[in-house]
């Protein structure tokens, strides 16, 4: 798991180099600018070439908590603003967490991605096949 964190940790430095925000050619989070309203995250844009969801992800230890999300949203293909994600037991400021981009694959209209299951909904990739997963933390870590 921590190779997974690092992993992540690299891809999104290098990728903030491009004006501070974390591009992938076809997926983006806009998580510098995120804010936090009655305890949920609110991204000021999002980009997805197709159906999906953005997923957050608790951080335990310096690591991501996965499978498990503590909160997701739907967003359709395109360029979205001001993206709320609900977060279990409300997002609090300073705390560190992991943002994802999920494909709706499945087919079913709701968000699928929990230990044991097989029919899920697929992260995003970045073009060197890593997951398209952002860390971050409102008011700074």
């Amino acid at each position: 798991m921590r190779t997974f964190m690092k992993t992540i940790l690299a891809a999104a430095t290098a990728s903030l180099a491009v004006g501070g925000i974390a591009y992938a050619d076809h997926l983006n989070i806009d998580v510098d600018g995120a804010t936090i309203e009655d305890g949920a995250v609110v991204f000021p844009s999002v980009k997805i070439d197709q159906d999906g969801y953005v997923v957050i992800h608790a951080v335990e230890d310096g690591e991501p908590v996965v499978p498990a999300s503590i909160g997701h949203t739907a967003v359709a293909a395109g360029d979205s603003e001001n993206v709320t994600v609900e977060v279990e037991g409300g997002a609090m400021e300073g705390t560190e967490y992991v943002a994802m981009i999920h494909y709706e694959t499945n087919d079913n209209g709701t968000y699928d991605f929990a230990e044991g299951m097989t029919d899920v909904d697929t992260p995003g990739m970045r073009p060197d096949n890593t997951p398209y997963a952002l860390p971050f933390a409102v008011g700074g870590m």
